[in-house]
């Protein structure tokens, strides 16, 4: 019995899916996929529509894919995303600033906007959309387009050769909130460019409410799935799937359908679906659990899904980012006896755009790797030998272990942002460079450097604690510590030393970029260091004098921010853009580095234990940060003056009670709010130049999230 294919209007949410694999005398094979799904959020009869297509051709070790999206589903997005995820615990402000990116600047490559569909029946199916169709033609499906990353185009029918799941009365399986047609097996014909093709096919269409997405009740949560489709070789098929609260990872709808030959489908309720291998995607830095076992006791089936290759990574628009949809083989038992065939398993749900501190973290963990290989936690032969050169007498690696990779990784170790190298791989993506050949260069660079100005500068400071632990100065002792921090000045440079991607004049640039860096560096340090020396006077005169903010913010420009302007300025390099792009780009990376600091500076002042610093050192040591300097400027007059006076005498501001009343000052004065709107502000000053400089990539986007929860980070007191 064929099914009514038909678009169901009155269903927010459907789609039509197809997968199989080709192939021919003058065509090799190829395993394919495409999705069609139609949203209608607005009740208005006016549908988006986004188009995936992949194709993983034999021997690939990556597959290629199209992700295609219509104006009204844009639209669609801009106006629904608030409301759909807006109400997630910590995600206001993602969500807004995700949503006036997309509003502002248009979808991100790779995504495109294909314009609005030429043809949607009602009545039937039979969609058209640019080289796209898809239609039902008796009792078979045509489908046609143009395969991905190839200027070919591929016309299918599809005849179906096992039943349909289908439900006598409404005509479709209902799986809570959505109706469920499937045929796990139909052969295929056509041709590639007039070159003749076969094959086999599985087709399902799926409508309903959105609640498949966005869950049942009260609470608001988003659901993510994992759904297999397998063909074994006696014929059978198996559908399984489950649903997850993506916040909770709790399980809240699984299911199996059996196809047999000759009979009708047979559900089972009691599928387990158990992650056996992850794979961790460098594009999204999602991890996907792409090998996956599937039990069903009911039929005593116990299999697992092995994919062909793990780059099957497809991008989508929206808040989910991407999904992995790929093709393998299953192999395992059923009632003790050996089953195997193909299969397509689909996870959707791994990660979004808004999990910005999971992918922050995964960062990291990539980073570190990279500063691992780059420089080991134990030195040896070898490693020396890979930093200094053969030696002409002899080394000594546990010296040297000691004195520079045990004190840095105790450092490195601790934990940090990583985010200096993280704005150097996504700006390197709106570049329009990958930045997989320059990885080593973008991680070391910015990293190692500012970890060794941290070194030095705990020394300068004579500060106790670094990150929740003991200075390295204070545990290794001033010489050791000197030698590692300088070190890490000088180490990373060895990244550019014949770099094989690298001409001599981006290597030469590079090295002028990084010297004034470090003169600059230099300077904002001699000027914080001049601040808290104990013959410097830092009188009512010094806490009022209207030329202090502009001069904190200078020395932050050059301090903090100049590293973060290099590594624009590296990447820039690497991308050859040109010179507007170039100031473009340094000029919003000072500002956000200038911001950054403020926020830091804020940050001093919460009791947050991951911060790893003593609340309120800054009024102890009598530092000059713009959270203080703000803090006068707004204070009253007599508590103004209760402030700068307890500021300018140092047994007060170091004793428990002028401590305990510097800090009730500070969180009256209202400067921590008034330093996050300055800092957000710096942001926005230079995000439009900015960004019409750079292309409109999915990093770009990234990016933009990642800096507003920077600079959005809770300050608990």
């Amino acid at each position: 019995m064929f099914p009514d294919l038909s678009p169901h209007p009155d269903a927010p949410l459907e789609w039509w899916f197809c997968h199989g694999s080709l192939g021919g005398d003058a065509v090799e094979r190829i395993d394919f996929m495409l999705s069609l799904f139609r949203h209608n959020s607005a009740s208005d009869g006016d549908d988006g529509h986004m188009l995936i297509i992949s194709v993983l051709n034999d021997g690939d070790d990556r597959s290629s894919w199209r992700s295609e999206v219509s104006p009204r589903l844009i639209e669609s997005f801009i106006a629904d995303t608030p409301q759909d995820y807006g109400t997630l615990p910590g995600t206001r402000h993602l969500v807004q600033a995700l949503v006036d990116e997309i509003a502002a600047n248009g979808i991100p490559t790779p995504f495109k906007d294909a314009g609005k569909p030429t043809r949607c029946d009602v009545e039937r199916l039979s969609i058209r959309w640019n080289d796209f169709a898809l239609r039902e033609d008796g009792n078979e499906i045509a489908i046609g387009f143009d395969l991905p990353g190839a200027q070919q185009h591929c016309s299918l029918r599809l005849t179906p050769h096992s039943p349909w799941l289908l439900e006598p009365g409404d005509g479709a399986f209902r799986f809570g909130s959505m109706a469920y047609e499937s045929c796990p097996r139909l052969t295929l014909h056509g041709d590639i460019d007039g070159a003749a093709i076969t094959g086999e096919a599985w087709f399902d269409h799926q409508w309903g409410e959105l609640s498949w997405t966005h869950g049942e009740g009260d609470e608001p949560q988003t659901l993510s799935w994992d759904w297999l489709g397998a063909r074994f070789d006696d014929s059978s098929a198996l559908i399984a799937w489950q649903r997850k609260a993506r916040q909770t990872g709790e399980i809240v709808h699984s299911k199996a359908i059996l196809f047999e030959p000759g009979k009708a489908p047979v559900t089972f309720d009691d599928a387990v679906m158990t992650p056996e291998r992850q794979w961790r995607s460098t594009a999204s830095m999602i991890d996907y659990p792409v090998e996956m076992r599937v039990e069903v006791p009911a039929l005593g089936l116990d299999v697992v899904f092995a994919p062909t290759i793990d780059a099957q990574e497809i991008p989508v628009f929206g808040v989910m980012a991407a999904i992995w949809e790929g093709t393998g083989r299953v192999a395992g038992t059923r009632v003790g006896t050996s089953v195997s065939g193909t299969g397509r398993l689909e996870l959707q749900g791994y990660g979004n755009l808004l999990d910005v501190r999971e992918t922050q973290k995964r960062w990291v963990e990539r980073i570190d790797a990279t500063l691992r290989a780059f420089l080991p936690e134990k030195l040896s032969e070898q490693s020396l030998t890979e930093i200094a050169g053969a030696p002409r007498w002899a080394y000594d690696p546990h010296a040297q272990t000691a004195m520079l990779s045990e004190p840095v990784w105790d450092l490195l170790n601790r934990g940090g942002k990583h985010w200096r190298p993280i704005f150097g791989f996504l700006l390197l993506d709106a570049l329009g460079t990958d930045p997989t050949p320059y990885e080593t260069l973008v991680s070391v660079i910015p990293e190692l450097i500012h970890n060794g100005s941290v070194i030095i500068d705990d020394i300068e400071d004579g500060s106790d604690t670094r990150r929740g632990d003991a200075t390295l100065h204070r545990r290794y002792g001033v010489p050791t510590a000197i030698n590692a921090g300088n070190m890490l000045y000088f180490l990373p440079l060895l990244s550019l030393e014949e770099h094989p991607h690298l001409s001599v004049d981006q290597r030469e640039e590079i090295y002028r970029v990084l010297v004034r860096t470090f003169v600059r560096a230099h300077i904002g340090q001699g000027q914080d260091l001049y601040w808290s020396h104990p013959e410097h006077s830092k009188d009512r005169d010094f806490w009022l004098a209207p030329e202090l903010g502009p001069q904190i913010l200078q020395a932050h420009a050059f301090k903090t921010a100049a590293p973060l302007s290099a590594i624009s300025e590296i990447a820039c390099i690497i991308a050859r853009a040109p010179a507007d792009t170039r100031a473009a780009c340094a000029r919003f990376a000072e500002n956000l580095g200038v911001a950054f600091q403020i926020v830091d500076d804020v940050n001093n002042f919460t009791t947050r234990p991951e911060w790893g610093k003593v609340r309120g050192e800054d009024i102890a040591a009598g530092k000059a940060s713009y959270a203080i300097f703000k803090a006068i400027s707004l204070l009253p007059p007599a508590e103004r003056d209760r402030l700068v006076k307890l500021l300018s005498d140092t047994s007060e501001r170091t004793s428990p009670d002028g401590l305990a009343a510097g800090l009730d000052l500070m969180e009256r004065s209202g400067a921590f709010d008034a330093c996050r709107n300055e800092a957000k502000a710096l942001v926005e000053e230079t995000w439009p130049a900015f960004s019409a400089a750079v292309n409109q990539t999915q990093g770009k986007v990234v990016l933009r999230l990642l800096i507003t929860n920077l600079l959005n980070l809770p300050l608990e007191m």
